[in-house]
């Protein structure tokens, strides 16, 4: 019955408390607002969100409602409010993530760097642990790059000895450390040593 009204009376029965005049605004601008939403947030749940929002507000403020243009002027202006807090939610939103992932990423770098500086220091000690003639051979072969001959011409033991001694400080750095990389190792002691 409300529906033939106009949005001028459908207002004064709303402040009054009225249920079916609600619902005949709501029938008449639901779809049109939702339409607009959908146009500018390209996303039908949030558009829902909106609409409800926009609507439970005029509800809620019902008694307050001071419209100096028209019903339609009024809930198109409070879903065009709606849309530009979204927006501004979302590039605030997109600012945190980005700066998140700024600090995740610096972060984990500084923790990987940290990590990567104790599993070196931890290297060094294992290596100055050695019994002399094997810690030699070792920096020898494995950080100085020298073949089997070269180091047992300078060290004067025989080509067997020295394998042994590099097989030997390979096994306790194994040992001692299974959670580090051999290639790790290998690699990053020679940025220790230099």
């Amino acid at each position: 019955m409300l529906a033939e009204y106009c949005d001028t009376d459908l207002l004064i029965y709303l402040k009054q408390d009225d249920t079916t005049a609600f619902n005949a605004i709501y029938k008449r601008y639901s779809k049109p607002v939702y339409t607009y939403l959908l146009h500018k947030l390209k996303d039908q749940d949030i558009c829902n969100d909106v609409l409800q929002d926009i609507f439970v507000n005029v509800w809620e403020k019902r008694g307050e409602l001071d419209i100096d243009t028209s019903l339609k002027a009024y809930l198109f202006q409070a879903a065009r409010f709606k849309i530009i807090d979204i927006y501004r939610r979302d590039v605030k939103y997109q600012k945190y993530l980005s700066g998140l992932a700024d600090y995740i990423v610096d972060h984990s770098l500084i923790t990987d760097r940290i990590d990567q500086r104790k599993k070196l220091q931890d290297i060094e000690v294992a290596v100055n642990k050695m019994p002399e003639k094997m810690r030699e051979i070792f920096i020898l072969s494995r950080f100085k790059h020298q073949s089997t001959n070269a180091i047992a011409s300078k060290t004067n033991l025989s080509n067997q000895t020295v394998k042994n001694q590099i097989s030997k400080a390979l096994r306790i750095l194994r040992l001692n450390y299974m959670s580090i990389d051999v290639i790790f190792l290998f690699t990053s002691f020679i940025l220790l040593l230099s």
